[in-house]
């Protein structure tokens, strides 16, 4: 994950005794740099494969967990890296996972794995089985290192023991029953808490495109002031920017390029893209670049199509997150291993799973807090059946 390549990238750049000399990079890129450098043996092992085209994660992955196991390659592995540092392996599973298991047999591997952080299943993890049997030092944990605060420590080890954590955030846990009280509940936080650009981050389970609700109080942050209780002077109207997936950010591009089964022309392109700052300057630059070296000036929607998903790509793995002034909004799967000041929780009635999924969502939102956090829930109108008394909260009403 990005998340943890960059958390791991400054971390380790700090150990002045290494002195610059490690790679931090995701599983699929070392899985894809395996695949290049020994092409010849990747494609005995699988003949159509296609490394000019959009990267297919999932053949790159099946390829180099074959190749890993032939002796040559295992043995410029354990040369080339002789110290493995692996984060986040709960999240591990297939060939991602077998790579992992073959480097353990010939290079020093060290690896981290949290079952409660696996947000794919409730279930048995088969990466943490792995290392409870595979017989390797077992060091155990505990804590949540990323704060001091008592009351999100509480929270998340309430959460852990398969509690409820409301009485436990007291006024951090927010009824709302529609998108006015909950944007007025986040501006009146962000005007309270929000010491510096950059320190909050609005973090939901499901997306705009999947919650009306949660599309609405984005939209109401963001559209003009809001005038809270308690607060003296209208706040807002806040730069919220939506950090999408590469999936989303893909189907978004596709909508605005718009009919392509002709392909497209360098001119009409330039039109589409004309005062976009991000993606789409990205992909103007790439059709310019294509006319000086070769002149040209038409392009296949498949072309267009991967010279996308490489953008997305590399945007995804160096740009950086942050911009200044901005307040941030993603899903708790892409906050993954990341750190912020302050952590906003919208909590639509669009929250699926059980109890227990449920519990490790809310848990990994609340973990990524420093400093604080509040959860605002979607709530029924009816005070009697209100959703904070019920599971992940079970927030006992104050009489």
């Amino acid at each position: 994950m990005h998340g943890s390549r960059r958390r791991m990238h400054s971390r380790l750049a700090k150990i002045s005794v290494i002195k610059g000399r490690f790679v931090a990079c995701t599983i699929d890129s070392l899985a894809r740099s395996l695949v290049c450098r020994w092409r010849s043996l990747a494609r005995i092992i699988d003949p159509d494969l296609n490394l000019s085209t959009s990267p297919d994660f999932e053949t790159i992955c099946r390829v180099a967990a074959h190749l890993i196991r032939k002796q040559c390659v295992s043995a410029w592995l354990k040369a080339r890296y002789p110290l493995v540092v692996i984060d986040e392996l709960q999240d591990c599973r297939g060939d991602r996972l077998s790579i992992v298991q073959i480097l353990s047999s010939c290079c020093h591997v060290i690896a981290a794995a949290d079952e409660f952080q696996d947000l794919s299943s409730s279930s048995q993890n088969p990466a943490v089985e792995w290392l409870q049997r595979s017989g390797g030092k077992r060091t155990i944990l505990t804590g949540n290192h990323r704060t001091h605060d008592r009351v999100l420590l509480q929270a998340a080890n309430s959460l852990r023991s398969s509690l409820d954590c409301g009485d436990i955030l007291g006024f951090g846990a927010i009824s709302a029953r529609n998108a006015g009280v909950a944007a007025a509940s986040i501006a009146r936080s962000l005007h309270w808490k929000w010491k510096k650009p950059n320190s909050a981050v609005i973090l939901t389970p499901t997306g705009p495109r999947k919650s009306d609700w949660v599309k609405n109080v984005l939209c109401r942050l963001s559209s003009k002031p809001i005038k809270p209780k308690g607060v003296p002077t209208e706040i807002g109207p806040f730069l919220l920017k939506w950090e999408a997936n590469t999936e989303d950010a893909k189907a978004e591009a596709d909508a605005k390029l718009g009919d392509m089964s002709r392909g497209i022309s360098l001119r009409d392109l330039e039109i589409k893209c004309s005062g976009d700052s991000g993606i789409f300057r990205d992909l103007c630059t790439w059709a310019a670049r294509k006319f000086h070296v070769r002149g040209q000036t038409e392009f296949l929607e498949s072309d267009v199509g991967t010279a996308l998903d490489r953008i997305l790509q590399s945007r995804r793995s160096f740009l950086p997150t942050g911009s200044f002034g901005v307040v941030r909004a993603m899903t708790i799967h892409q906050a993954k291993n990341r750190e912020f000041d302050g952590v906003i929780v919208l909590w639509p009635f669009t929250v699926g799973g059980n109890i227990e999924s449920q519990r490790r969502l809310l848990y990994n939102a609340l973990t990524r807090a420093q400093k604080w956090a509040i959860v605002v829930v979607q709530d029924n109108p009816d005070p009697n059946k209100s959703r904070l008394a019920r599971p992940p909260f079970s927030k006992v009403p104050k009489s």
